[in-house]
C-alpha cells in the first residue's frame, strides 16, 4: 500500500511541476508579447490608438495567468497536507524546494495567513 501511495504522490509531482513550469513559460511567452506591442507601435511611429485594444487584452491576459498560477501555488500547498494526511511527510518528488515544514499548518489548509506566507516563501526560492 506504501509503495502505490509513494508512487501516486511521484506522479502527482511530476505534473504538478511540469504544469507549474508550463505556466511560468506561458507567462514569460505573454510578457514578451506585452513587451513587443508598444514597442513594435513606438517603433513605426504609429498613434498610442493603434493596438490599443490588443495591448489590453494580452495585460489582461498576463493578470489571468497570474491568477491561474496562484491557484496552482494554492494546489501545490493544499497537496503538502494530503501528502501529511496519506502519511507520507515531507518527502522531494520533484525539481524545486520546498518551503520550510514550520510554514505549513498541520490542521490543513484553512489557516490562509499561514499559508500565503509559505507560499510567498516557496516563490522566493524557486
Amino acid at each position: 500500500m506504501l509503495n502505490e501511495r509513494v508512487s501516486a504522490a511521484k506522479k502527482i509531482a511530476s505534473e504538478l511541476h511540469q504544469a507549474e513550469d508550463a505556466l511560468d513559460e506561458a507567462m514569460i511567452c505573454i510578457a514578451r508579447l506585452a513587451a513587443t506591442l508598444p514597442t513594435a507601435r513606438r517603433d513605426t511611429n504609429m498613434s498610442a490608438i493603434v493596438g490599443q485594444t490588443a495591448m489590453g487584452k494580452v495585460a489582461h491576459a498576463l493578470a489571468a495567468a497570474g491568477e491561474v498560477r496562484q491557484l496552482l501555488t494554492d494546489a501545490h500547498l493544499a497537496l503538502t497536507v494530503t501528502q501529511k494526511e496519506v502519511g507520507l511527510g515531507t518527502r522531494m518528488f520533484g525539481a524545486g524546494v520546498k518551503p520550510p515544514s514550520g510554514m505549513l499548518s498541520d490542521e490543513g489548509s484553512n489557516d490562509l495567513a499561514q499559508a500565503d506566507v509559505a507560499a510567498r516563501s516557496f516563490a522566493k526560492v524557486s
